[in-house]
């Protein structure tokens, strides 16, 4: 999965991480320097990926909490990835990303 990362006119403390799906959306999740969050974005084929602090867990609570609401029973097991994108202040940033096992169509 390649990720783009830049930062938003007049936002140099925020990156926004986004990809080109093959399902043909462009999600992308924004992260403010210095903040312990992390913000994401759900495709509408069921990848999903969240950027920033803590990025691995709160994927993982916000899966587990979609999973006990019965929310994407269709797409199976999820694949667990992670990776860095260079911020635009020059540090790195999580990334993770989920992957489902059958992807919802488009």
């Amino acid at each position: 999965m390649e990720f783009m990362a830049r930062s938003p006119r007049n936002k140099p403390d925020v990156v926004e991480v986004r990809y080109d799906c093959a399902c043909g959306c462009k999600p992308r999740a924004r992260y403010q320097r210095g903040t312990d969050e992390a913000n994401h974005e759900h495709c509408c084929c069921g990848l999903v990926h969240f950027v920033g602090v803590q990025a691995e867990e709160r994927l993982k609570t916000y899966l587990d909490e979609r999973s006990s609401q019965g929310l994407d029973a269709e797409v199976g097991a999820y694949s667990i990835h992670s990776q860095h994108v260079e911020a635009p202040w020059g540090e790195p940033v999580s990334v993770v990303y989920a992957v489902p096992e059958i992807p919802k169509p488009h």
